[in-house]
């Protein structure tokens, strides 16, 4: 019993250096980031976004889908950890590299490879390779210790936000912002090297192709879930600047992390309640959906707070935080914010799709999203610019929430909505 007690206080002490380090990022990315944006200026900005926006649909590949899946290993088989770390490790630096190498190509042959974006490109698609080392992280948090990566990580990060702040002040180009992104992603990668050079696992990393075969045939459901989740995340930036300009884009692009540093709260609730959960399902069905339901009321009444509150405040913080030059933004980001009620529902249902076993649900979901983002994108942006994009986003994700739900899942949609299903036993 006591060791189980201490498993749990791990887990949570664990669970509270990543909450740290996510709230850490969110409010420094809307400061700084907004700081940045308003000192670019909306074109410069955009520029900037649209080579992070390409990047990032390549750097969802690269990780493979392997988070989870490598974590829960080592958790379960320690001794086998250096075959596990290395087989990873091996796996994600062939695949970023190549991703790397790819996102040039394509990138230089539907623009330039003669203008300054495929230098942007460059510098930041490098993360992708520096990210190979975030496989330490995976060993840290297999074994609860994830307090020494996120210590790194942050130090890494509070670094390279303080070179953005000295760049604005020297008034610095629009390629040494592309030039601090690769940075940070050295540094991580840096710190996580000494992070584990203090607590490194048993025996060297190695190696072992009939673990990639294993892990990879468990792994490919989440890669294309995480594919798809960055296609309908990011494919309106890149969509934005091919129909509009970069200086459409840079606006619109200026909004997403204030939107997005809501998203926080479900993610903080969800991680606290889920070993409650869990317990509650064991007792029973119907006590389990009655708490489910009591949840997702309070998401609701907390996503029409958040949206309230910001419909009150947009032209107040937008204005304070970024300029005139962004005025059009407040309008957009309006309504991007009705994205935090498919987000909040989308963060609290992982819990009933974990306790009921439904995870196939997953990659249905993210695939839909992404398809009916491209589809809206292309309906809207010609007929409403930016705003057009905005509304995009609300439906794609309305839809990957709700819609595929009301369909395969019935009672978790029911739910979702505050309701009890018709389940009795």
């Amino acid at each position: 019993m006591l060791e189980g007690k201490e498993g749990l206080h791990a887990a949570i002490h664990n669970s509270g250096w990543i909450f740290f380090d996510k709230i850490l990022r969110a409010l420094l990315g809307v400061l700084v980031g907004a700081w940045v944006a308003r000192y670019l200026g909306p074109s410069q900005f955009g520029e900037l976004a649209y080579c992070i926006a390409f990047i990032g649909i390549f750097q969802s590949v690269t990780n493979l889908g392997l988070d989870g899946i490598v974590v829960r290993e080592i958790a379960n088989h320690p001794r086998r950890a250096n075959i596990i770390l290395g087989t990873t490790f091996q796996l994600r630096l062939l695949i970023g590299t190549a991703s790397w190498a790819v996102a040039l190509l394509i990138y230089g042959f539907t623009n330039s490879f003669a203008d300054q974006g495929i230098w942007i490109i460059a510098l930041v698609g490098a993360g992708m390779i520096f990210q190979v080392a975030d496989t330490v992280d995976l060993w840290f948090q297999g074994n609860s210790q994830s307090k020494r990566t996120v210590l790194a990580k942050v130090s890494a990060y509070l670094i390279s936000n303080a070179i953005r702040v000295a760049l604005i002040l020297f008034e610095a180009p629009l390629m040494a912002f592309a030039i601090v992104i690769a940075l940070e992603g050295a540094l991580t990668a840096i710190a996580l090297h000494f992070s584990y050079k203090r607590f490194p696992c048993n025996g060297m990393w190695q190696k072992h192709y009939p673990e990639a075969k294993k892990l990879l045939q468990e792994s490919w459901p989440y890669l294309i879930s995480g594919l798809s989740i960055m296609l309908y995340m990011r494919i309106d930036q890149i969509m934005i600047k091919s129909m509009l300009g970069e200086r459409e884009l840079g606006i619109f692009a200026a909004i997403i992390p204030i939107s997005s540093l809501w998203n926080m709260i479900p993610v903080a609730i969800c991680a606290s309640i889920a070993p409650m959960f869990a317990r509650k399902r064991s007792e029973g069905i119907v006590i389990f959906n009655a708490a489910m339901v009591n949840m997702f009321r309070l998401f609701w009444v907390l996503c029409l707070l958040v949206i309230a509150v910001t419909w009150l405040l947009s032209g107040l913080v937008v204005q304070l935080m970024y300029g005139q030059a962004y005025i059009e933004a407040i309008p957009v980001l309006n309504i991007y914010v009705l994205t935090c009620i498919p987000v909040f529902m989308g963060v609290g249902q992982g819990l009933w799709l974990l306790n009921e076993r439904k995870s196939y649900l997953s990659p249905i979901q993210t695939v839909t999203g992404a398809v009916v983002s491209i589809i809206t994108n292309l309906m809207f942006i010609p007929l409403w610019g930016i705003e057009g994009a905005a509304v995009a986003a609300v439906i794609a994700q309305l839809s990957s929430c709700f819609l595929i739900n009301s369909i395969f899942a019935r009672n978790l949609f029911v739910i979702q909505m505050g309701f009890h299903p018709r389940v009795t036993e």
